[in-house]
């Protein structure tokens, strides 16, 4: 599903009515804007929050709750350093969250957006995404 809400600086803060504490099963939320290099994604499983993280350049690390997964390891680790130009500032960051930002997509979800597509990997407009129509409702006082 797709939906502005997704976009928020504190994925912990998704509002409950896409999250219900009595549901089974693992729910992500997974967010980027390439202007900004922000990167943000949750995971809860069962209705509780696992794993939440917020990171841009501008910001630094927004939220960074529970313990980190197996995928971001290499990123914390600096085996995958932010590069840029030998005239440029250093990037504020290890990483760069959008990199972050692909290495997620292709665990959670089975695809990336940049980079070579792998043989085995989901092509990302094979997927499905539910949309929604919103109506407000009109009342008319007499």
């Amino acid at each position: 599903m797709a939906a502005k809400e997704f976009a928020i600086d504190h994925p912990s803060k998704l509002p409950g009515s896409f999250i219900s504490n009595g549901s089974n099963g693992t729910i992500y939320l997974h967010a980027m804007h390439s202007v900004v290099d922000w990167f943000a994604f949750g995971k809860w499983t069962n209705g509780k929050l696992v794993r939440s993280l917020s990171l841009s350049p501008e910001n630094g690390v927004l939220e960074d709750i529970g313990v980190r997964l197996a995928f971001e390891e290499p990123f914390w680790a600096g085996k995958q350093p932010a590069t840029g130009d030998a005239d440029s500032e250093p990037y504020p960051l290890p990483f760069h969250p959008l990199e972050l930002g692909e290495a997620a997509l292709k665990e959670f979800f089975g695809y990336s957006l940049e980079g070579p597509l792998e043989p085995s990997a989901v092509e990302p407009e094979s997927i499905p995404l539910l949309r929604y129509k919103r109506k407000r409702r009109l009342w008319q006082l007499w």
